[in-house]
């Protein structure tokens, strides 16, 4: 039963999780609980702490092997999982408190449990030597995509131990982040830290086959937080998913500077096409033999792995506020590694590697525009502040082709850094 795919299954007495295969090959993986923690010893499904074991169970075999027995019936359904391998961003769950819960009740949407409340607090152990830290452009730069993840996983799992999915008609049916507004609060090296995750439950309703659930997430390290998220997600019937019209109400457009109405605009602007990763050295030779780059830089990705562009077009001085535009494009390719990761039974590009496209599009333009200029040994870093996205659709290996533009609202020189807003 199972395979012994994990590299603590079968190790000193533990379990071996259960995996089933599905049409999308399992890959190593990557991050292992620090040891001695001894809320990773339990393993029983559906009770608390839960760990490593459970939450491969969750990912890629059995649900109920991981939350218990009420979840059966979506054992061997195609139901979103949780992510695995090289993005399962949580380690251990170690509490759920603020529960209203009437045993044998079906008050809530037919359920015994309010989906509306509840805390749950979750620990990530975070490597120092983690892939996307060895991709990214300088060691302790944690890619703003992972970031995301870390802070939204944790409502992934709240979303089922409260009961949400049970509410919903069927068993094969899709969990997706909606929108959000997160905040980086401060700067911490993040290398070789255990990150805990406190998620809470602000709402949920139903909207016919439709459920929405609203989170606050913080993370902290060592008690202190440095991030915080409030976000929906929703969980959808597959019928009512693929009516999504998009942002744009279904609305078919050209990027921005192929638009008829913006044609004076882009034809008074060089635009500068280069290929990916084929012309990426020429962006960057050409920065630096212009002075406008030190040889000493850590602005360039250091792995495909953290690449999401098959080609960038960059323009200058354009785009809708006139400070700068970066045109990105992905082909979809099958084989891409986070069909993977997320989900398991449920292929689907993360969001998170979206907008990570477009912070590689934007890092891209920085250095083509010369904003690195004056900048000694320059590297990039999330400015403090907000972040906001919002989502509707979905890109899947039914897609041929990501599209994304990033417009430069200002550039702002402080002292030794230059501040980019998009």
């Amino acid at each position: 039963e199972g395979l012994c795919w994990h590299p603590l299954a079968g190790v000193n007495g533990n379990p071996i999780p259960g995996f089933t295969p599905t049409a999308y090959p399992p890959r190593p993986i990557c991050f292992l609980p620090f040891p001695n923690n001894p809320n990773d010893n339990n393993h029983v499904p559906g009770e608390l702490p839960l760990s490593w074991v459970n939450l491969c169970e969750l990912s890629c075999n059995k649900v109920s092997r991981c939350l218990g027995d009420e979840f059966a019936k979506f054992d061997d359904s195609t139901t979103s999982r949780f992510p695995a391998f090289d993005l399962q961003m949580v380690t251990r769950v170690l509490s759920v408190t603020g529960l209203e819960q009437e045993k044998g009740s079906t008050k809530w949407y037919g359920v015994d449990t309010n989906p509306s409340k509840g805390t749950m607090v979750a620990q990530f152990d975070c490597p120092a030597d983690a892939w996307f830290f060895k991709g990214a452009s300088n060691d302790a730069m944690m890619p703003y995509s992972i970031l995301m993840e870390i802070g939204l996983q944790t409502s992934g799992i709240l979303t089922s131990w409260v009961k949400a999915p049970l509410t919903m008609p069927g068993k094969n049916i899709l969990f997706r982040n909606l929108d959000a507004t997160a905040k980086l609060l401060r700067h911490v090296d993040l290398r070789g830290q255990t990150i805990t995750n406190t998620s809470v439950c602000t709402g949920y309703s139903m909207l016919g086959d439709m459920g929405i659930h609203r989170f606050k997430c913080t993370l902290a390290v060592d008690g202190s937080p440095f991030y915080e998220v409030d976000t929906s997600f929703g969980w959808f019937v597959p019928e009512v998913f693929d009516k999504q019209a998009g942002l744009d109400g279904g609305k078919k457009r050209d990027v921005w500077h192929k638009q008829p109405e913006n044609a004076a605009a882009a034809a008074a602007t060089p635009f500068v096409t280069f290929a990916l990763p084929g012309d990426e050295n020429a962006i960057f030779d050409a920065a630096t033999g212009s002075g406008s780059l030190s040889q000493q830089h850590a602005v360039r990705r250091r792995s495909p792995q953290v690449q999401f562009l098959d080609g960038v077009t960059l323009a200058v001085g354009g785009g809708m506020h006139g400070q700068g535009y970066a045109h990105g494009f992905k082909n979809v390719d099958k084989k891409d590694w986070f069909f993977s990761c997320h989900f398991w039974c449920d292929p689907v590009m993360p969001g998170s590697l979206g907008i990570e496209a477009m912070h590689e599009s934007l890092e891209l333009y920085c250095v083509h525009s010369g904003l690195t200029r004056g900048v000694t040994r320059p590297q990039f870093n999330h400015d403090l502040g907000a972040c906001r996205w919002k989502y509707r659709g979905q890109l899947t290996p039914k897609n041929d082709r990501m599209d994304l533009e990033v417009h430069v609202k200002s550039v702002k020189r402080d002292g030794p850094a230059v501040v980019v807003v998009a």
